[in-house]
């Protein structure tokens, strides 16, 4: 019994989309077993991103959520977060985060 619980928490600190795998406690990112180095935001913005599938997060959402409400920057902030974020993550065989024209960003749903 004590086995099959910790499997689960286990498994419920890995969030896995395909072959990108994200380890929660230990701050890494994995893409095909290779580990991808991101700053603390680029990380923190694909956990919440990956964590809501398909939900769309407006620049602002996204700004006050990652950098908190006293951060002072424009929203294109984010833009360049993400921008880095998908050179890290993303190749030809690989899309993961979507632009929503005039809104924001969304991870991608498998299907």
């Amino acid at each position: 019994m004590y086995k099959k619980q910790q499997d689960r928490t286990a498994r419920s600190k890995l969030i896995k989309h395909g072959d990108l795998v994200i380890d929660l406690p230990k701050y890494e990112v994995r893409q095909a077993g290779r580990l991808i180095v991101l700053t603390l935001k680029e990380y923190e913005l694909l956990c919440l991103l990956s964590s809501n599938p398909g939900k769309v997060f407006s620049r602002e959402a996204l700004l006050n959520k990652i950098w908190g409400y006293n951060y002072f920057g424009g929203a294109r902030t984010v833009d360049v977060h993400i921008t880095r974020l998908r050179n890290k993550i993303e190749d030809g065989s690989h899309s993961f985060i979507e632009t929503v024209r005039g809104v924001g960003y969304r991870f991608k749903e498998l299907v």
